[in-house]
């Protein structure tokens, strides 16, 4: 376990130093009525997010999703009845969207995880989905798509 929690420290350190910059950023990026900010349990997180507690209502129509979801209908049923109740909605974690910046400029979000997730939100014609937004590179891309990667973005 300490092992793997020098990693989510020295992500909370980066995260923590580079706060300000990155919150400059997303305030640029994603309009003001979309922001949402929250505290996150355990349980609303992944290795890529671990160390990221602000949560944002991302617009559904920037989110790439280059491979296709291999879904099961029945949990995508589940969590559209749960994103229905306002009440139960807040059980749904967000989604992990990485997010590049391309060398000619330009914001870009990527999601290969989530797939029921942003499935059931699409279906529900949600304007947005909550997601916490994971500072990425292009080789960051390349190690899920390979030479797949988008050439736009070099």
């Amino acid at each position: 376990m300490g092992f793997i929690s020098h990693f989510l420290r020295a992500t909370s350190r980066r995260t923590a130093v580079l706060g300000p910059i990155l919150q400059r950023n997303r305030s640029e990026i994603i309009p003001k009525q979309y922001r949402y900010i929250s505290s996150c349990s355990t349980m609303d997180t992944t290795v890529h997010s671990a160390g990221i507690d602000e949560t944002h209502l991302v617009p559904m129509s920037v989110i790439q999703r280059p491979i296709p979801s291999v879904l099961d209908e029945q949990k995508v049923q589940s969590l559209m009845e749960t994103i229905k109740s306002e009440a139960s909605e807040e059980e749904v974690p967000p989604i992990d969207l990485l997010w590049i910046t391309g060398s000619e400029g330009g914001d870009y979000y990527f999601s290969f995880g989530g797939c029921h997730r942003f499935e059931a939100y699409k279906r529900l014609q949600r304007p947005t989905i909550k997601a916490k937004l994971v500072k990425s590179t292009l080789g960051d891309l390349y190690h899920y798509m390979g030479s797949s990667a988008p050439k736009y973005l070099a």
